[in-house]
């Protein structure tokens, strides 16, 4: 009878000890999660500019963590499209690509128009309003702070908008692919460089652009919000596509001056 109750003591035992061991991988998975996220912000920021290259001693010393979870966090930020690593060179922040960017604002439509039709579909209508309710503060900040050319804080909470939007449809799967690709394009805004337009006019653009979709989204008529996310993003693909030309023409004009 001992030995019975010993066999089945046992595999209870291994079981603890691999229940023990998903616990600390999962510990360790957030402190990897909070360094992407803390380099995330400083790159929103504009506390890293493009081409510039991370310090990864320097960042493990200011977040008082080991040099592991920076790497680790360093190899989620590139599958972002926000850092490169150069092969003996060390990793750096990421340019935009203003070649690929128009697939990827392709992409990143139609994440946000799956991410409205989920979330109509499993929010109630009281949690709606509630959803509006945060994004009609957000926008108070992005008129703040765009009309006073605080660009890092507007793609911050333009950011934070839009995340918002998708986590609404509760759907693990569509969260990754945005965090993976989508975030991407809104951190690397033409608003993020200088663009030819004054801050009132930015702050007018910026504004109008988020009050549609907020009526759109007011309504709860999922064809008109759909609708709504497809022409703000079509709008951002034209501003990708002006400031492309308008960043080549600079370039040139360097050129000829030197």
């Amino acid at each position: 009878m001992q030995e019975a109750d010993s066999a089945l003591v046992e595999p209870g035992r291994r079981r603890e000890k691999r229940t023990a061991h998903r616990l600390a991988r999962i510990e360790q998975r957030s402190l990897r999660d909070v360094v992407v996220g803390a380099i995330r912000d400083a790159i929103i920021q504009g506390e890293f500019k493009p081409g510039e290259k991370v310090p990864e001693t320097e960042l493990a010393e200011q977040l008082g963590v080991s040099r592991t979870p920076i790497r680790e966090a360093i190899r989620i930020l590139e599958q972002q499209g926000l850092v490169e690593t150069r092969p003996k060179n060390g990793t750096y922040i990421a340019a935009p690509d203003w070649q690929n960017a128009r697939d990827g604002l392709l992409l990143r439509m139609a994440l946000e128009e799956l991410a409205v039709r989920q979330a109509l579909e499993r929010l109630s209508e009281t949690e709606w309003d509630a959803l509006c309710d945060t994004l009609g503060e957000l926008l108070e900040g992005m008129r703040r702070a765009v009309g006073s050319s605080d660009v890092a804080t507007a793609t911050e909470l333009d950011v934070r908008w839009h995340t918002l939007v998708v986590e609404a449809a509760s759907n693990l799967y569509l969260s990754r692919a945005w965090q993976n690709t989508g975030i991407s394009f809104l951190i690397w805004s033409p608003e993020r460089e200088l663009y030819p337009l004054s801050p009132r006019e930015r702050s007018v653009a910026f504004s109008s652009r988020h009050e549609e979709l907020l009526r759109a989204f007011k309504g709860r008529d999922t064809e008109e919000c759909v609708r709504a996310v497809r022409t703000h993003i079509e709008r951002k693909a034209v501003d990708v596509i002006e400031h492309a030309v308008h960043l080549d023409g600079r370039a040139e004009e360097g050129s000829a001056g030197r």
